[in-house]
């Protein structure tokens, strides 16, 4: 019994001495050791070549045949929607026209009459029948021939611009041969091939495509730089270069005259497109810890930043993989920060700081 109270004492002893003691060190400044990161930049930038087309390129021809009578667009011109581009000699289905009106206009005299003597009982039920056909059947054919004549002339679906011309003036064209060229004005686009090397590490979702940073130049316009936009990726792989061929969008500018077949420069960033030659901060694995409150499945780690004023602030961050006693942070610190890397588990917002090496 009394070695029990002996033991009950001790561990009594024990506890106030350690309430006191975390008194102390509350009241004290905090001993830790701190991380800077370096100033560097994250980019890592690479050229390729690249040649510029049109985007949206359709070719547009007739849906009749026939002798072509005017062009009265050429390569280059800008058009608006319904704008005439081209016209077929329109006589042969202007005669098909005539006739077929003529003879709706018949039909419809002759139905009209016969509806009449239907009423007054001087036609039987099957002449009638045969009127009302034959007015309909005219009323077809002349609605075809309309729609025939109407198809002589070629217009523009859509805003844009004529990319190139293939017929001429008094050439006679078949229903389906393109006869010119249209493209849309609003982006150009750019072809640039990528070694199978990016590509096989490429960060492929769509949040990490949107964010790639391209720069665009064009030889003939040395002193601008535009900006590029990802559009699309062909996965077929050319097997002589072994590059794939990627497309970039690049947003129309009037000032510029960005014609399909310009050579051009594009400038990736490569530190957003792959995995290979990512560049996020990497910093003591000790450095990132769980706040209070805070589970693994939520998923909340933060660092100590620490201030000028010798004052530590927590920091939320994004962790990525671990790599050896280092762990990568994607989102939450810059360049220059210096965050506790020792001692992090111990700090409160606002609390003072010592750093190890002005204590020893």
């Amino acid at each position: 019994m009394q070695f029990k109270q002996k033991l009950l004492s001790g561990l009594l002893a024990s506890l106030l001495m350690g309430c006191g003691s975390d008194k102390a060190v509350e009241e004290s400044s905090q001993v830790v050791d701190v991380f800077k990161l370096p100033e560097t930049s994250n980019s890592v930038d690479r050229n390729f070549n690249g040649i510029a087309r049109a985007h949206d390129l359709v070719d547009l021809s007739f849906r009749v045949d026939g002798e072509i009578k005017t062009i009265p667009v050429k390569k280059g011109q800008p058009v608006k929607k319904g704008d005439l581009l081209a016209e077929l000699d329109k006589r042969d289905y202007q005669i098909v026209v005539d006739d077929r009106q003529a003879r709706l206009t018949l039909t419809k005299q002759q139905f009209e009459r016969a509806k009449a003597l239907l009423e007054q009982k001087l036609l039987s039920q099957s002449e009638y029948d045969k009127m009302r056909a034959e007015y309909l059947v005219a009323s077809a054919d002349y609605k075809k021939a309309k729609l025939m004549l109407d198809y002589t002339e070629l217009k523009a679906p859509f805003d844009g611009v004529v990319g190139d011309v293939f017929a001429d003036s008094f050439v006679n064209v078949q229903p389906g041969s393109a006869v010119l060229s249209m493209h849309k004005v609003d982006y150009v686009e750019v072809d640039v091939e990528l070694p199978d090397m990016i590509i096989s590490v490429a960060k492929l979702g769509k949040r990490r495509i949107s964010e790639i940073d391209i720069a665009v130049g064009f030889e003939a316009f040395p002193e601008k730089e535009f900006k590029g936009l990802p559009y699309e990726l062909n996965l077929e792989k050319n097997s002589a270069s072994r590059s794939y061929i990627a497309t970039m969008l690049v947003p129309y500018d009037p000032n510029y005259a960005v014609l399909e077949g310009m050579q051009a420069k594009v400038s990736i960033d490569l530190a957003d497109m792959t995995y290979t030659y990512n560049r996020d901060h990497l910093v003591p694995l000790a450095a990132v810890i769980m706040p209070d409150g805070s589970t693994i499945s939520q998923q909340r780690p933060v660092v100590w930043r620490y201030k000028d004023d010798q004052t530590v602030e927590m920091q939320e961050v994004v962790i990525g993989t671990i790599a050896g006693d280092m762990i990568e942070i994607k989102q939450g610190l810059e360049d220059g920060d210096t965050i506790v890397s020792l001692g992090a588990n111990r700090l409160v917002e606002g609390q003072k700081v010592v750093l190890k090496k002005d204590n020893q």
